[in-house]
């Protein structure tokens, strides 16, 4: 396009200060001439800016906020499917080891509770498996499809989303879809509570 009078003239930071302003926030723009401008954004306490690694889940879309994420490896689905079968076969977590370190395999959709089972028949390429660890837990999980990296805006869910473990907040893609963020440290917590609490109600039942 060519340039005009009106090229870029504060269209862009309209579009910014409407999304500001929309989450409680605010912007100053100071100019001094010949030595430049300064923004000063300021944005509530609940609201921060991350970067997140996008991943699908089936049809579903999750950000994982990439601070908590130790790493990505790619593994093939034949060597998925042994570790999987070995899982049911023993009644152990599968594990993974990756650089002396030991991790628990899981499919993402075990720690969503969404019934989804890994798509690993007819597939030929690696899947990527996104590895986190914590003081307690290494934790090696599959996703079905890694959809890049974005800049997200965390946004709070709200007092009716307090009590949902796993689930630290939402941001809104470019196209207006709604995506959920993923904690997986403290999906993996629950799990292992649950677990624990149900090998303990197990063991509780057996005849003395």
């Amino acid at each position: 396009g060519t340039v005009t009078q009106i090229s870029g003239r504060g269209v862009g930071m309209d579009v910014v200060s409407a999304e500001i302003k929309q989450i409680g926030g605010s912007i100053t723009i100071d100019s001094q001439q010949g030595t430049g401008t300064r923004f000063n954004i300021r944005l509530p306490f609940t609201v921060s800016v991350n970067r997140a690694l996008m991943v699908m889940a089936g049809e579903d879309s999750y950000a994982i906020p990439l601070n908590t994420i130790e790493g990505i490896v790619r593994i093939s689905p034949y060597e998925l499917e042994a570790l999987y079968q070995q899982e049911q076969q023993e009644g152990k977590p599968a594990r993974y080891e990756y650089a002396g370190q030991v991790y628990q395999l899981k499919y993402i959709g075990d720690l969503l509770n969404n019934g989804q089972n890994p798509k690993l028949v007819g597939q030929s390429l690696p899947l990527p498996v996104i590895l986190v660890r914590s003081n307690e837990y290494a934790v090696a999980v599959q996703v079905d499809v890694l959809a890049g990296s974005r800049e997200i805006v965390v946004k709070g869910l709200g007092p009716q989303f307090a009590s949902v473990h796993g689930i630290s907040g939402a941001t809104i893609l470019g196209d207006g879809r709604v995506v959920v963020i993923l904690d997986l440290m403290a999906m993996i917590r629950m799990q292992q509570v649950s677990a624990s609490l149900a090998g303990a109600a197990e063991q509780s039942r057996v005849p003395a």
